[in-house]
């Protein structure tokens, strides 16, 4: 199914369609709403909406909370995609409350938000909790040292038989010191956990460079 108008889907919804996607259609909050609201008169009717993607639509924390109390009835959805909103820490502790409900979802897809440290370890808690997610991806956000400390000992405590298969924590604000837990971790319980490149590396690169060039912007002599 390919990504539809705002419009096309609250008919599809009424229709009784498992899939949803309005990706790319720059909703915002108010278009949320809407969806949410068609998606919760749906429930009524038992129609079952299993996938849900809304990438690239500018949704801020405002929009995920009315998603988050439709998640909280539904409890069938499997497939959760916020991929490139406006999502902070405040929407992703929301969505972590909401996972306890949850029963089924299986992907939580956050990459390319601004989810920081708050918003990781109340996703990390929700882990602990007993979280059915396999997927949750945290690509190119803003999660530091703490956050992605507090995800691998959610991992750790969860143990090699946990439900979850792949944490991508790629591209954010991680140190070594952060990255050294994750790594030890993807080691005891052999889950995938990405945490390669992040933004802070070029950071780093950068401020050795500085050092390394004189006045003039040439290299200083060693």
């Amino acid at each position: 199914m390919s990504a539809t108008s705002l419009e096309q889907a609250l008919l599809d919804i009424s229709s009784g369609a498992t899939e949803v996607d309005v990706s790319d259609q720059q909703i915002g909050d108010d278009g949320v709403v809407r969806l949410a609201e068609a998606l919760t008169e749906a429930l009524e009717s038992s129609s079952t909406v299993i996938d849900i993607y809304l990438d690239g639509n500018g949704i801020t924390d405002q929009g995920v909370e009315c998603l988050a109390e439709f998640l909280e009835k539904s409890g069938s959805v499997v497939q959760f995609s916020l991929y490139n909103n406006s999502v902070t820490d405040a929407g992703a502790t929301r969505l972590a409350r909401s996972l306890a409900c949850c029963a089924q979802l299986q992907t939580l897809d956050l990459r390319e938000n601004a989810v920081a440290d708050a918003g990781a370890s109340a996703l990390a808690e929700a882990l602990e909790r007993g979280a059915a997610l396999q997927f949750l991806l945290l690509k190119d956000n803003d999660v530091g040292d703490d956050g992605a400390k507090r995800l691998a000992e959610a991992v750790r405590r969860c143990g090699s038989g946990g439900p979850l298969r792949q944490l991508d924590l790629e591209s954010n604000k991680i140190t070594a010191l952060g990255s050294t837990a994750l790594k030890e971790v993807r080691e005891s319980t052999k889950k995938e956990i990405q945490c390669g490149y992040q933004k802070s590396e070029v950071r780093q690169q950068h401020t050795k460079l500085i050092d390394s060039l004189g006045q003039d912007g040439v290299f200083a002599s060693r």
